[in-house]
């Protein structure tokens, strides 16, 4: 039995591997990033980013605690690793392109968008309902810690 793209829920199948190929400017995904995502839900940019992105894990399909990885590296969201895991908690640490050059304010906000993928995602996987948290400490270091409830 062939496994079906963890992405096709979210993208028509046959783009994936086209897209996946492509060089694109980095200008372009910062301008959506900061610029239009700020302007268009202003105050109210991380929760709205967090609820698109639980919506969005929702349909990653994943098996274990390391299934969001790869879709993250895929997708251009940074390279996510596994920290710790317990009963009901996992510990992932983002790196990600953006911190280098946005203040620790505005990373919470925008990386908000991630967090709710992993939350997302996490809960399909393990059936129950699941938060994240974003911690970003004074060295740009970011964590996001998820909370499934028992």
């Amino acid at each position: 039995m062939k496994d079906t793209d963890q992405l096709a829920a979210l993208l028509p199948p046959e783009t994936i591997p086209i897209a996946e190929r492509l060089h694109m400017p980095y200008l372009g995904y910062h301008l959506l990033r900061e610029t239009l995502t700020n302007a268009l839900l202003g105050d109210s940019e991380s929760p709205i980013l967090y609820w698109l992105g639980k919506d969005i894990g929702r349909k990653i399909p994943i098996r274990s605690s390391t299934g969001p990885i790869l879709p993250f590296i895929r997708l251009g969201l940074g390279q996510l690793d596994l920290v710790e895991e317990t009963a009901d908690a996992i510990v992932y640490k983002l790196t990600h392109t953006i911190r280098d050059y946005q203040t620790p304010e505005r990373l919470s906000r925008t990386l908000s968008l991630e967090a709710g993928i992993i939350a997302g995602s996490i809960e399909q996987w393990k059936g129950r309902d699941t938060s994240a948290q974003l911690e970003i400490d004074s060295s740009s270091r970011i964590l996001i810690k998820v909370r499934t409830q028992t």
